[in-house]
């Protein structure tokens, strides 16, 4: 595999947290750990750099994306709006709404916002979204669309935490265990070792540490062929597999 330029630019994870390196990536939620896969790949990249001047804010649909984001950025800093289409557990679509005098009317959330064709973006914390159809501001009563259809389950789950975000109340638990998000964090630094040219057993010491890998002869260690099948696995997340990562919801 071709080297690649870190896209954190650093050992430091982009989650940022105090101890830096691979198990920071353990705090993202369900859509940073998209990106951070996506913003990896170098067909993604490719493209961003050599995006049509004259209509900047286009993206090919393939890679879920409603606005081009540059793939610089670390999932803590960029504003990344997914495609309903492709992530109904995290976008929610709302219209206007006339309802009867009395009733109490929930405020939107404050959050990142962006405009477009189908009405107004909005990104609230823990990855959630909202999708103002035809509209050019939240203000007013709104009421939530909900395909009836196969993610139904995923639909409804999001609305929820949207009424959560309302109340001021904290955001639904994860669907991600913690076991799920140390392997995803452990995909990332196997895959960005792999982009940068590593070979699997300095791949290992930087997940495992030396001493654990100094115990085992490496080409019979059991964690050699763990430490391929998440270098495997993180490059089958950035070739696409993060959409169906994205499609499981928060």
């Amino acid at each position: 595999m071709a080297a690649l330029a870190s896209p954190t630019g650093s050992r430091q994870s982009p989650g940022g947290g105090a101890d830096g390196g691979w198990r920071a990536y353990a705090k993202l939620d369900v859509p940073q750990f998209a990106w951070e896969f996506l913003r990896r790949n170098p067909v993604y990249r490719r493209e961003f750099a050599g995006r049509d001047a004259r209509d900047p804010a286009t993206v090919d649909l393939r890679w879920g994306l409603r606005f081009p984001v540059d793939p610089e950025q670390g999932a803590g800093e960029a504003d990344v709006f997914w495609r309903p289409e492709v992530a109904p557990g995290i976008v929610v679509p709302l219209t206007r709404h006339s309802v009867d005098r009395g009733l109490i009317v929930l405020q939107l959330p404050p959050g990142r916002v962006r405009s477009s064709e189908e009405g107004l973006h909005i990104r609230l914390a823990a990855g959630l979204q909202v999708l103002l159809r035809g509209l050019e501001d939240s203000s007013g009563p709104m009421a939530v669309l909900l395909a009836y259809d196969a993610d139904f389950g995923l639909r409804v789950r999001a609305a929820e935490a949207l009424h959560r975000a309302a109340r001021g109340r904290p955001p639904p638990k994860s669907r991600l265990t913690m076991a799920q998000r140390l392997r995803l964090a452990r995909c990332l630094e196997a895959l960005d070792g792999r982009l940068r040219g590593d070979s699997y057993r300095s791949i290992a010491s930087a997940l495992f540490g030396e001493h654990v890998i100094a115990e085992e002869a490496w080409r019979t260690a059991s964690l050699r062929a763990t430490t391929i099948r998440l270098a495997r696995a993180g490059k089958a997340l950035m070739e696409g597999g993060y959409l169906k990562l994205l499609r499981g919801g928060l």
